[in-house]
């Protein structure tokens, strides 16, 4: 089990990196980069889930 926490917390660090390195600020509004920040706001929401269960 905590080998399946780590792989998870790894994954969402690595996915977070990849995402302050692909975003600019001349990013354009699209319903593609909508959908990516919907999937990455979920992915950050689930890691700082899994990070506060693993502090109880």
């Amino acid at each position: 089990m905590k080998g399946f926490l780590k792989g998870m917390l790894l994954g969402a660090a690595a996915g977070a990196a990849a995402d302050l390195a692909l975003h600019t600020n001349t990013v354009k509004k699209t319903a593609a980069g909508k959908a990516m920040q919907t999937a990455t706001d979920a992915v950050d929401a689930a890691a700082a889930s899994v990070k506060e269960t693993m502090n109880r």
